[in-house]
């Protein structure tokens, strides 16, 4: 039996070049904020975003899975490495996460949380995805 999701569009978000190695963004939802290279403590570099993103996505997908398991995840923490591939083209090779349930003292339920946000992270699930980049002709 196939399993139908509801479809969902996400963005605009909209980058634009402040300056050389600066750019700001904006979400559909309003948030501002700025990239670039070098990262540093006013710019997250694009590494770091993709890593962030990952990082947010476990943490309200095991949320979520806590709802439905009707469980209190309590504090999650998570942290995300990336280890660049090393072969061509430039890209992340791979990812690791490591997810910290501080109040969650049973080891199985905690395993059987962070599977099932594995299984619904969308970020996650993302990185295995094609992308299509096109050039626009005007604004």
């Amino acid at each position: 039996m196939a399993i139908k999701l509801k479809a969902k569009n996400y963005g605009p978000l909209r980058m634009h070049s402040v300056k050389p190695g600066t750019l700001a963004y904006t979400t559909e939802a309003g948030y501002e904020a700025m990239a670039g290279a070098p990262a540093s403590t006013e710019l997250g570099a694009p590494s770091d975003l993709i890593m962030a993103a990952l990082a947010s996505c476990i943490a309200i997908s095991l949320e979520m899975a806590a709802q439905d398991m009707k469980v209190d995840p309590g504090e999650i923490d998570v942290e995300v490495k990336g280890s660049k591939a090393r072969d061509l083209p430039h890209r992340f090779g791979s990812f690791s996460a490591t997810v910290y349930l501080a109040d969650i003292e049973d080891q199985d339920l905690a395993a059987r949380l962070l599977k099932q946000a594995k299984q619904i992270c969308t970020v996650s699930n993302t990185l295995n995805s094609e992308v299509s980049v096109s050039l626009r002709d005007k604004r």
